[in-house]
């Protein structure tokens, strides 16, 4: 039964046996040359036949086309011949192999090459529609493509724009992905966003291939003309080109030879193109007088808590500026001449966030006005101007005028040279009335024996007095000392710095505590750059690099310390926005490190 059957599914393959396609190679990878093989049966050939022809797609280059007869053995046939021995070829048939000679696209994945013709009577049939086959990346090819894209390739000198970086792993990446070089260049003010939540998906009709992309930083150009991007750098672990490895061994007097193919490990780099940005310059057509430079839309608003108030109270005027353009920058408007009040140093709050696709950034200004007198006094009208790049013009937004009316307060001292006023008494009386009175006037005898002295005849008394003068003056001072370091922010703040690097180095640790590196990395940038804005009362925060340099550099400070300072936040960055985060060990160094640094920055103060 079991030689009748073998016959049969003989027989059957051979009576079945249609139109094919095979591929010459088990592994088509992108850019090569391959052959995509017609098996066609001789008995099934027609003789009428004419033109065999492909319709390339997707990229797919014809090279050329070759045929050949060859005997195609089914696959049981070694089943049939173990069954009968002698390993005769039965079950086979004869059929004409054409090989179309291809070179496959660059990219990856699941591809269609296109169509097969065959011409029949002079008419043109179709053998096979789209024909999908896998393209996969060269192991002599990059395991990582790295891409850096800009929202915009040409913008205003000020202008917001972002760019998102995409990894793109193929089958060959193993891993150890770490980022040696994001810096964005010194022509750009930046604000980066964390990539601690990039997430990589499975790239479709590529299941071995794995891709992620994210927006990785809002930049605004400080300068017109071409300015460049450079490239973000990564190293990277990939499996190497498979090797015929050729061993020889020895054993029991005899000698053994074989082969196997090895792939190995291998660390690679890649790194993503550059990025060329046009920069125009804002034009001239235009431009208010009290423009500061600010380019994107914005809005503005100023107005006073309140209109009416006595001498001795405040007014405070309240004044939100929020825009999306340079990240973290914000220029205050001019103001009026306030000679009519008595201020203090305004008060600054600035904050940024991504809004959608876009960092804002928002000021809000606080000024404390104390009139002087009593009167009503007109506060002019406050305007802010700013180049809205999507309308290519200027644009300005006012408020005010205002009108203050001042009181006399309760407390004020009453006016003191006034116009002698009559004092009542009893009527006038006469001479006469004095004489007789007179009569009755009576001598008072002193009461001795009292003892009573008058108080600065003692000597105790201009002891105590003479004492007491040097301890109010010296009160006094403290007093007026005090009043003069509240009253200027730059000392308050001078003097809370160490107060509040204490605090940021505390969050520090507790994110060092919690294995959160990002929020390690996120903690010491900012604690560095806040503790340098709070000892020398300059904003760092939206400064290049090359821009915090300068001004340390003016500050005296030496250029090692500078260097160490550069360098140390340009650590943080990597390590920020790299996608694999460094040991517990090199966490816990740099946190020391940056403590060490600050101490070192005490003497700005």
């Amino acid at each position: 039964m079991k030689r009748i059957l073998l016959i049969c599914l003989a027989l059957t393959f051979v009576a079945f046996a249609r139109p094919s396609l095979q591929l010459d190679k088990d592994r088509i990878e992108a850019g090569k040359t391959f052959g995509l093989q017609l098996v066609y049966p001789l008995n099934e050939l027609p003789e009428n036949r004419d033109n065999l022809t492909i319709e390339t797609q997707n990229g797919f280059t014809f090279m050329g086309l070759d045929s050949s007869d060859q005997v195609i053995r089914p696959d049981i046939e070694d089943m049939f011949n173990s069954f009968f021995g002698g390993g005769r070829n039965r079950g086979g048939y004869k059929a004409r192999i054409y090989t179309f000679k291809l070179r496959a696209p660059k990219k990856t994945g699941r591809i269609g090459i296109g169509q097969l013709f065959i011409d029949i009577d002079g008419q043109k049939r179709v053998i096979a529609n789209d024909i999908p086959i896998n393209i996969q990346r060269a192991f002599t090819d990059d395991a990582l493509a790295v891409s850096l894209t800009a929202s915009k390739k040409s913008v205003y000198e000020g202008e917001q724009f972002f760019v998102t970086l995409g990894l793109h792993t193929f089958e060959h990446f193993e891993g150890g992905l770490q980022a040696t070089d994001m810096n964005t260049g010194d022509d750009f003010i930046v604000h980066r966003s964390d990539l601690s939540n990039l997430k990589f998906e499975p790239v479709e009709n590529a299941r071995r291939e794995m891709q992620a992309s994210a927006k990785f930083a809002w930049l605004s150009p400080t300068k017109s003309g071409n300015l460049q991007i450079p490239p973000f750098k990564f190293k990277y672990t990939k499996r190497g080109e498979p090797k015929i490895v050729e061993e020889n061994k020895q054993m029991g007097g005899m000698s053994f030879h074989s082969q196997s193919i090895r792939q190995e490990s291998i660390e690679a780099e890649a790194q993503s193109p550059t990025i060329n940005i046009s920069v125009k310059p804002l034009p001239e057509e235009g431009k208010p007088a009290n423009f500061s430079g600010m380019v994107g839309n914005y809005s503005f608003n100023a107005d006073f808590d309140r209109t009416n108030l006595k001498v001795g109270e405040a007014l405070t005027l309240s004044v939100e500026i929020k825009g999306d353009g340079t990240p973290g920058t914000l220029t205050d408007p001019k103001f009026p001449d306030f000679s009519d009040f008595r201020s203090v140093p305004p008060e600054n709050n600035i904050s940024k966030k991504i809004v959608g696709n876009k960092v804002i950034t928002s000021k809000s200004i606080k000024v404390f006005l104390y009139p002087k007198k009593k009167g009503e006094f007109t506060v002019p009208e406050i305007s802010y101007s700013w180049f809205n790049p999507s309308k290519r013009k200027y644009e300005t937004a006012t408020a005010g005028p205002w009108t203050i009316i001042v009181e006399k307060g309760e407390a004020a001292p009453e006016a003191i040279f006034q116009s002698p006023a009559t004092v009542a008494g009893p009527p006038s009386v006469q001479k006469k009335e004095i004489e007789s009175l007179g009569s009755d006037i009576r001598f008072i005898h002193q009461v001795s024996g009292t003892g009573n002295k008058a108080p600065y005849k003692s000597i105790w008394y201009w002891i105590a007095l003479l004492g007491a003068l040097p301890f109010y003056f010296i009160v006094t001072w403290a007093i007026r000392k005090r009043r003069k370091h509240n009253s200027d922010s730059a000392l308050v703040r001078k003097g809370k710095a160490n107060k509040m690097l204490r605090e940021r180095f505390a969050s520090a640790r507790e994110a060092l505590h919690k294995g959160d590196a990002k929020a390690l990395y996120a903690a010491l940038e900012n604690g560095l750059i806040d503790y340098l804005s709070d000892c020398t009362n300059l904003e760092f925060k939206g400064m290049t690099r090359p821009q915090m340099k300068e001004e340390l550099a003016k500050l005296g400070v030496k250029e090692e310390t500078i260097a160490s300072i550069d360098n140390w936040l340009e650590k943080c960055a990597f390590a920020r926005f790299a996608p694999v985060d460094p040991s517990a060990d090199e966490q816990k160094k740099m946190l020391a490190d940056v403590e060490k640094l600050c101490g070192e920055l005490g003497k700005l103060k």
